[in-house]
């Protein structure tokens, strides 16, 4: 062939693309591959072309094999059978000094009559690919184990058939907080400690099309202050003193396609805030230590039991945080002012305590219900299970939970009538007298021990300071 028919059949194999440097170096490339080697036989069956690792590997020295029939050459090849029936052998095993290898075979056909053949063998053996199969099959369940375990870690567990009560206040919020489950805005859950803020962030994230991706919590006063940043955002190897070798991902890359749950945001310090609120205006975060972005996609669901309106007056909670966590607001209504729900709930947790403490309480007494009616219930929800526990841990054996067996406050308090609920400001006098009383009494209780009496009473201990400083109480 002249270098003219040469130029004309690459150009043809072109078409509109130009014989540039590249493919001048990919052509070579094909004829001097690495990891595969060719041969090329002509319609007798005598090679016209053998590559160099070919050469080597049968101790041919270069060109050696031009002009030789291709089956005393390569034992075991089957271009002779591409070669007389034009048909192609793709991806097929060849041996080769008893090693298995992958090949294909292809016909060389010109003016619709078969002018040859040629064969690629894969260098690397069947068994190294195996191999390499079986590590990606392990890597694989490697992960896939370790994201159903963070599945398993970071998933809602209550649904709105979870919500009880019967009062027209909780059934329009469940409605409403239906409705902005099925949106994707973020949302902004306000009320009292024990109201169950955390239940409805749950049967939100349940009832929304992030359902089936990680809702991770994560409890804001918990955290250290110093800490806070590394735990949201996460950290690269080596990005401070102790950290992981390996680094760390944060809650929020954890929450990537699902729910991520702040819990008493207003607990986060100020430096913290002004970070978060980049974070939830462009979806992204950047690990401590990495000048790397990471695009994320979640939904955004808060709740606070503080006033983050007066927070931000204060400046102790940033306003354009509160401005952009608050698209939708939903607010629980506290126990007090849905008395109807007490006995739904009573019923509900006497059964479930009934498995727990293997009592044998079925039902209260009407002088109980009175006084549970009628007490004001600062610690909300959560108070009204604690108070029942104690109570039947108190009643012992007996089938009824009777006045005697009720802490002293609950009697107490439920000797008076409720008062009126029109002066706004003796209501807020009447809850914070109720409020301290609970905490005086349970610190009697618990012996001054100040993180037994935030448990008891559902509260956090950071909250439980405040509200001694507060009321003055002298511990």
């Amino acid at each position: 062939m002249t270098g003219k028919e040469l130029q004309s059949a690459i150009e043809e194999a072109l078409g509109p693309y130009p014989l540039t440097p590249a493919v001048i170096e990919a052509i070579r490339f094909l004829f001097m591959n690495r990891f595969e080697s060719m041969a090329i036989v002509n319609r007798r069956g005598e090679i016209e072309f053998l590559d160099k690792m070919s050469e080597k590997v049968f101790n041919l020295s270069p060109g050696e094999s031009c002009g030789r029939l291709v089956t005393n050459t390569i034992p075991n090849t089957r271009l002779l059978e591409v070669v007389n029936s034009g048909v192609p052998h793709i991806g097929k095993t060849l041996e080769v000094q008893g090693n298995q290898r992958i090949v294909s075979r292809y016909p060389l056909i010109k003016d619709g009559k078969v002018v040859g053949a040629f064969g690629r063998v894969l260098i690397y053996s069947l068994e190294a690919l195996e191999r390499a199969l079986g590590e990606a099959n392990r890597l694989r369940i490697r992960v896939m184990n370790a994201e159903r375990k963070a599945f398993s870690e970071h998933r809602a567990v209550y649904t709105f058939n979870n919500i009880l009560g019967v009062s027209k206040k909780i059934r329009e919020l469940v409605v409403l907080a239906s409705r902005i489950a099925e949106a994707e805005t973020d949302v902004l859950i306000e009320g009292e400690s024990g109201t169950g803020k955390e239940l409805f962030a749950h049967a939100i994230h349940d009832h929304s099309k992030f359902s089936a991706k990680p809702f991770v919590k994560v409890n804001c006063p918990a955290i250290p202050n110093e800490l806070a940043e590394s735990e949201l955002f996460g950290y690269e190897k080596g990005a401070f003193t102790g950290a992981h070798k390996e680094g760390k991902a944060g809650k929020f890359e954890l929450a990537h396609g699902g729910t991520i749950f702040l819990d008493e945001i207003c607990s986060l310090p100020l430096s913290i805030q002004a970070k978060l609120l980049r974070v939830l205006q462009e979806r992204e975060i950047e690990r401590i230590g990495s000048q790397r972005l990471l695009h994320l996609n979640f939904r955004l669901i808060t709740a606070t039991n503080s006033n983050l309106t007066q927070l931000s007056e204060q400046g102790d909670f940033r306003s354009d945080l509160y401005y952009r966590i608050s698209q939708s607001i939903i607010q629980i209504p506290p126990l007090r002012e849905r008395p109807e729900d007490i006995p739904v709930y009573v019923r509900h947790f006497l059964g479930l305590l009934k498995k727990r403490l293997d009592h044998s309480i079925d039902k209260v007494s009407k002088e109980v219900l009175d006084c549970l009616l009628r007490y004001a219930w600062p610690g909300n929800v959560r108070e009204l299970m604690g108070v029942l526990e104690r109570s039947i841990l108190q009643a012992a054996n007996e089938r009824e939970l009777k006045t005697n067996h009720l802490p002293e406050a609950i009697r107490n308090g439920g000797n008076h009538t409720r008062p009126a609920l029109t002066d706004q400001r003796r209501l807020c006098d009447i809850l914070a007298e109720a409020e301290k009383t609970a905490i005086v009494n349970t610190l009697q209780q618990m012996n001054g021990n100040k993180r037994k009496t935030a448990q008891r009473l559902g509260i956090q201990r950071s909250a439980l300071y405040k509200k001694v400083k507060k009321y003055g109480i002298v511990i």
